[in-house]
């Protein structure tokens, strides 16, 4: 939907200098004759203009640069010599093409060295894990021995319980005395060796329950060792990764499909760390602009700021460049004023596939702020009272002026439009300095 503008208020002073333009003709001149009313002697030659069907809009033409779609400055990250150079200026780019190569040898033994000590711990993982294996071994070994110690528990505790049988019974005979003597000795002998037994069984399985934590430590000591060298490894790794990280800064490429517009390095240069650089920013070694779509930057004045919009229509037009005016459309707003300026800054997007706009060209775009279709009459046509409401002086039958009450909208300084009032067969008084009243009769100009 079209904006419009509200109608004309004029001020104080402004209605003054009206007053004192429509009354220069002195007391005898005809405008003072007319205001005195229908039936005046004199009558008032007016021209005549009628309001015609037109589209208006309202513009600002302003001063335009070309920049680029986007722009990125190449810095080294590392120290070295430029040992290749793979693109000039002018050369059109793709992402993540080689524009450059340093040569940074420290960097490079960095990696060797750094390689060495990763294979070295990587022998120190394998030896470890050898270790663990042979400590869960001994751990296998040590539970089966002590397995076999219970074992010997159970048939030593057998016997023991067989002997103790034996001895109660032969004890009964003995006591009946139908045994003799001998034969509770032989009795007592065999228990106390089965008692002898026993005890022996128990020792052996507490010697054997001992070699299993002996054997469970040293698996668990292992097991921290291979731990300890994975994660030595894995910071290895890590390190080695960020010098590899510094050797692929080593390369500069394109961030994007773009045109490299400047190159400030040679073959053999040093080539500095931009993070170790001192008094300001160094040169960059390359500039990639995208420049298949440009940005056209356009600062807008103050006043006509708060009516533009994204989308407005754009006519861009540079001296240097053939076919006249380009059409686009603003693209982005910056919404802000600029306060040195006090100029807002709009950029309309233009496709720039033969690469005719340059960064840096200057030239001229018209913003279209508004637009509206509909009748519309010389701006001085109409005429505004001290509450800024617009009336014509309309042409009746008979020559008579009738005064008609007018809604405006937008004005372009040369012609306004009528939003409601007329229908567009009306004759209407042209600009004039002349002052009408209604019912008086005037004359029309040429007729």
């Amino acid at each position: 939907m079209p904006r419009t503008r509200h109608a004309i208020s004029w001020s104080p002073l402004a209605l003054a200098i009206f007053g004192a333009l429509a009354g220069c003709g002195g007391p005898e001149s005809p405008a003072i004759a007319a205001d005195s009313g229908v039936g005046g002697d004199d009558v008032v030659t007016v021209p005549v203009v009628r309001p015609e069907r037109a589209e208006l809009e309202v513009s600002t033409t302003q001063p335009a640069t070309v920049h680029p779609d986007y722009q990125a400055e190449i810095h080294a990250k590392v120290s070295g010599y430029l040992s290749e150079l793979k693109a000039d200026i002018g050369d059109r780019v793709e992402a993540g093409q080689v524009l450059g190569v340093i040569d940074v040898p420290e960097l490079d033994r960095g990696r060797e060295r750094q390689q060495a000590t990763i294979a070295r711990l990587e022998a120190d993982e394998r030896r470890a894990a050898a270790e663990v294996e042979l400590a869960g071994a001994d751990v296998e070994a040590a539970a089966a021995m002590l397995d076999q110690e219970q074992a010997d528990i159970a048939s030593a505790r057998a016997a023991l319980d067989a002997q103790r049988a034996e001895f109660d019974r032969v004890q009964g005979l003995v006591s009946e005395g139908a045994v003799t003597g001998q034969l509770l000795d032989e009795a007592t002998e065999r228990l106390e060796s089965a008692e002898a037994s026993l005890g022996s069984a128990d020792a052996a399985s507490a010697t054997a329950r001992a070699n299993v934590d002996v054997a469970n430590a040293k698996l668990a000591a292992s097991r921290a060792r291979r731990e300890t060298s994975l994660a030595e490894t894995e910071v290895a790794r890590k390190e080695l990764g960020e010098l590899d990280a510094m050797l692929s800064y080593a390369i500069l490429t394109s961030p994007f499909d773009g045109t490299v517009i400047r190159r400030n390095v040679d073959p053999g240069d040093l080539v500095r760390n931009i993070q170790g650089a001192s008094g300001g920013l160094p040169e960059p070694l390359f500039v990639v602009a995208k420049l298949d779509t440009v940005r056209v930057r356009v600062p807008l004045p103050e006043d006509d700021s708060p009516v533009a919009d994204v989308g407005d229509p754009a006519r861009v037009a540079f001296r240097s460049t053939r076919g006249g005016p380009i059409e686009g459309r603003v693209s982005r707003i910056s919404r802000g004023l600029d306060p040195s300026t006090r100029t807002m800054l709009v950029e309309v997007d233009l496709p720039n596939p033969d690469l005719a706009l340059l960064p840096g060209m200057f030239g001229e775009a018209t913003v279209i702020l508004e637009r509206a279709e509909g009748l519309v009459l010389p701006a001085g046509s109409v005429r505004f009272d001290e509450k800024g409401r617009g009336h014509v002086y309309v042409i009746g039958d008979g020559e008579v002026i009738r005064v008609v009450d007018v809604t405006t909208g937008l004005d372009d300084g040369n012609r306004i439009q009528i939003v409601s009032g007329l229908d567009g067969s009306e004759r209407v008084v042209a600009p004039t300095i002349d002052r009408l009243a209604e019912g008086q009769r005037v004359r029309i100009a040429d007729e």
